[in-house]
């Protein structure tokens, strides 16, 4: 059964987290509640997300080490993730809802087909 109020806890957490897509439909969702998908932001926040996916799960340089690519995917991760720690490596392909709703510590790795549809909060 949904929630049927905000989750302050839940909201003070995901402001510590980047790319957020925030309104009041996002702070339903995290919160447990019914919400409404196909509020802009939302739509948008997923747009952004698949737009990512596509760029991260293609990129392979020619000319690409693994020190290089390391570096390369990481930067990437950071650009979508709610937070990121340090020495963090995520095999391609990765499909995500949003990604900012993703918290990943310190020395992760994930082999292929990391798959996270989270709506709530969620980390690793």
């Amino acid at each position: 059964m949904a929630n049927t109020q905000k989750d302050p806890a839940a909201i003070e957490t995901a402001k510590s987290f980047d790319h957020v897509p925030w309104g009041d439909e996002y702070e339903k969702m995290i919160s447990g509640m019914l919400y409404d998908a196909q509020a802009p932001e939302l739509v948008n926040g997923r747009f952004k997300a698949r737009r990512w996916m596509n760029k991260y799960n293609s990129h392979f340089p020619d000319d690409a080490t693994p020190e290089s690519l390391l570096k390369d995917r990481e930067e990437m991760l950071r650009g979508i993730m709610g937070s990121l720690g340090t020495s963090t490596f995520v095999e391609p392909p990765v499909n995500i809802d949003y990604g900012c709703n993703i918290k990943i510590g310190n020395n992760f790795y994930s082999n292929f087909k990391y798959v996270v549809f989270v709506s709530p909060l969620s980390s690793f």
